[in-house]
C-alpha cells in the first residue's frame, strides 16, 4: 500500500523536464502540497525555489535527485544525508550514490522513470530495501502513472531498456504505423492521428481487459483476412525478434553506462 504525502515536504535537486514532469504530478494529485526545489540552471513555477543544497534538504522530507548522473556527485555536496532520498540517474547504483554522502547509512531508493511522465503516464521501475520509503517511492510516482519494483538493482538496466528507452521504439513503430497508410494512399496528418488512436486504445484494451495481448490480437483475425496478412508480413520481415533485440541492447547498453 502506497503512502499518503499529504502532510509531507518534497525536496526537486534539479527541476529540469523530468524534475518538473513530477512535481506537475504531485501538484495535480496533491494540491496544497509543499514542494521545494533547487536548481542553479533552471527555474520552475512549480516547485518553492531555494537559495542552496543545504536549504533544500533542511526544508524537505524527502528529496528527489533529479540531476544528471555525471553531476551527481557535486550536486550534493553540502548534504547530511539525514533526510529520505529518490534518485532518478540513471546507471548510478545506490553504493555509488551513498558514497557521495558524509552519512553512509543515508536511506536511498533508485528508480527509473520514462518520457510519459510529462503527461502523468510515466511507465516507472523501482528498487528500494527500505520498506517506509518503498511506499513513499510508490506513492510519488503513483502521481505520474504507474510504478513496478524490481527484487534486485541490477534488474534496473532491463527497465532501462524496456520503458526507459521504450518511448522511442513506440514513436518509431508509430511512425512506421502511419506510414504505411501513407503507402496505402491516405494522407499523412490523417494517417497519424488513426495510428496514433489505434495505439491508445490497443494499450487500454490490454490494460483494462485483463486479456494476454494475442488473445486479443486474435480476436482482429479472421481466417484469410487482411489481419492475418499484415501480421505473415511481420512475421517474415522479422518484428518481434528486432523489438526484443532492442530491448536487450538497450538493457546491454545501460549495463555499460553503469
Amino acid at each position: 500500500m502506497s503512502a499518503n504525502l499529504n502532510e509531507l515536504k518534497i525536496g526537486f535537486l534539479g527541476v529540469g523536464k523530468m524534475g518538473g514532469a513530477i512535481a506537475s504530478g504531485l501538484n495535480a494529485k496533491f494540491p496544497g502540497m509543499s514542494l521545494y526545489g533547487f536548481d542553479p540552471f533552471a527555474q520552475s513555477s512549480l516547485v518553492t525555489s531555494v537559495a542552496s543544497a543545504v536549504e533544500l534538504e533542511s526544508k524537505s522530507d524527502l528529496i528527489l535527485l533529479c540531476v544528471k548522473p555525471q553531476e551527481m556527485k557535486t550536486a550534493l555536496t553540502g548534504f547530511s544525508g539525514s533526510k529520505q532520498y529518490i534518485s532518478i540517474a540513471a546507471g548510478l547504483s545506490i553504493d555509488t550514490i551513498r558514497s557521495f554522502f558524509e552519512n553512509k547509512a543515508v536511506r536511498i531508493a533508485r528508480v527509473m522513470p520514462n518520457l510519459n511522465a510529462a503527461v502523468h503516464l510515466s511507465a516507472t521501475g523501482g528498487y528500494c530495501t527500505d520498506p517506509e520509503l518503498s511506499r513513499l517511492t510508490q506513492a510519488v510516482f503513483e502521481a505520474v502513472g504507474t510504478i513496478e519494483f524490481v527484487d534486485k538493482e541490477e534488474l534496473l538496466h532491463a527497465v532501462t531498456g524496456l520503458s526507459g528507452s521504450g518511448p522511442a521504439f513506440v514513436f518509431e513503430f508509430l511512425d512506421a504505423l502511419a506510414q504505411g497508410g501513407v503507402l496505402a494512399g491516405l494522407p499523412y496528418d490523417r494517417a497519424m492521428r488513426l495510428a496514433t488512436q489505434t495505439l491508445l486504445g490497443s494499450a487500454k484494451l490490454v490494460a483494462e481487459k485483463n486479456q494476454h495481448p494475442l488473445e486479443l490480437r486474435s480476436a482482429v483475425t479472421s481466417p484469410g483476412g487482411t489481419t492475418i496478412a499484415g501480421l505473415n508480413a511481420l512475421e517474415k520481415l522479422g518484428f518481434r525478434a528486432a523489438v526484443m533485440s532492442a530491448v536487450e541492447s538497450a538493457s546491454k547498453r545501460s549495463k555499460e553506462l553503469s
